[in-house]
């Protein structure tokens, strides 16, 4: 009687399992180390520009187990059919090394194919392109008014103007931003970058005791926003972020600037017309409100007819939010739509990427995963 098997032979199929997995593990983090996937140096680093997909290499744990439970059941049928006599009459014999030659192929395509959804990249090339790019600046209000808590109870004006300047940045590709502060006398806070981390750390260390000189000097902010702007032929705006209260005028001259330097101008204003308290300190509530001369509580309210005609005069637009969390998509829009500059034949120093290699590799075994089954049915 034939010697062959009739059952798989687990033993070898999970000693199989075991050794490739240890092999491949200590390779894979060989290759990562040897690469300088874990230096904090970026030059020549190995990196993945979806490192979220390697997450989706957990699913060898299921396809393991699956493939384990199966041949654990099926041998538990044939064992049911009978002796080895009774199976060769039934069955055919099984090559338990096949069957584990068949799952390593499948494991190792979907494991290459997922290191390549995360798309490797190592070394640098240059290439010839075109850069699209404009210049903003964030001219942001920082009276005392902007402590007002008409909006929200928890939150201040300036609180949820730092939250929307965040947003905005987040959907910035490529444009350069400025930030520049005002209230009675306005400073600039950021010179043009396209640092999007150092924007948004700036942002978040505003406060309103950084101008000493009180009130909402807005023609000084477009002043000093103005000189921020480079000579380069490029699309320019600024935006303006304010309550519109106690605004000082002086507008004719910098609007007029504006318009000589095609410089857009949008202004975004925040509070409500029923208005709030201005704390004293706003850190320190149980200090009090801020009074006028004749010992009254002053009452801070947005001023949205302001915040429309500086717009209109200018020739730019305006959006008006009441919300703790401002819909910027208005003012996205209209940034978006603004002309960017091309600067063409630019070089660029770009990571190499490498997914070509593990996607080949996948498809190789998943060619050779399904190519004996298709041979064995036209031989059958």
């Amino acid at each position: 009687m034939s010697n062959r098997k009739y059952i798989y032979n687990t033993r070898l199929i999970l000693g199989g399992i075991f050794l490739w997995e240890l092999l491949f593990w200590a390779l894979f983090w060989m290759v990562l180390w040897m690469m300088d996937a874990f230096s904090n140096s970026a030059a020549g680093q190995l990196a993945f520009k979806d490192e979220e997909k390697l997450d989706y290499l957990w699913v060898l744990i299921p396809v393991i187990g699956a493939f384990l439970w199966f041949v654990t059941w099926k041998n538990k049928r044939l064992q049911q059919l009978g002796n080895e006599r009774i199976l060769s009459l039934i069955v055919q014999p099984i090559d338990s090394s096949r069957v584990f030659l068949r799952f390593f192929l499948f494991r190792n395509a979907v494991v290459f194919l997922i290191i390549a959804m995360a798309q490797p990249v190592f070394g640098n090339k240059k290439v010839s392109g075109t850069l699209e790019t404009m210049e903003l600046v964030l001219a942001l209000d920082v009276s005392t008014s902007m402590n007002t808590r008409d909006i929200d109870p928890e939150t201040s004006r300036l609180e949820v103007v730092k939250r929307a300047m965040n947003q905005l940045v987040n959907t910035l590709h490529g444009e350069k931003i400025g930030i520049a502060i005002f209230a009675g006398g306005s400073y600039l806070q950021l010179p043009l970058t396209a640092d999007y981390e150092a924007a948004k750390m700036y942002i978040h260390e505003i406060e309103t005791d950084m101008v000493s000189n009180q009130g909402t000097n807005v023609a000084a902010a477009l002043d000093i926003s103005a000189k921020m702007f480079s000579k380069d032929k490029t699309s320019k705006a600024i935006l303006v972020v304010t309550d519109g209260e106690n605004h000082e005028g002086g507008l004719d001259e910098p609007l007029a600037v504006l318009k000589e330097n095609n410089i857009t101008l949008a202004v975004l204003g925040i509070g409500t017309t029923k208005g709030g308290l201005i704390p004293n300190n706003p850190d320190r509530p149980e200090l009090g409100n801020k009074t006028d001369a004749s010992g009254r509580t002053i009452v801070s309210k947005m001023n949205p007819a302001f915040i429309h005609d500086l717009a209109r005069q200018a020739g730019g637009f305006s959006v008006i939010s009441e919300s703790p969390y401002p819909n910027l998509e208005g003012i996205l829009d209209n940034i978006k739509q603004l002309k960017r500059t091309k600067v063409e034949g630019i070089e660029l120093d770009i990571k190499e990427n490498w997914y070509q290699v593990p996607l080949l590799l996948g498809m190789i075994c998943l060619l050779l995963f399904v190519l004996p089954i298709r041979l064995y049915r036209v031989k059958k």
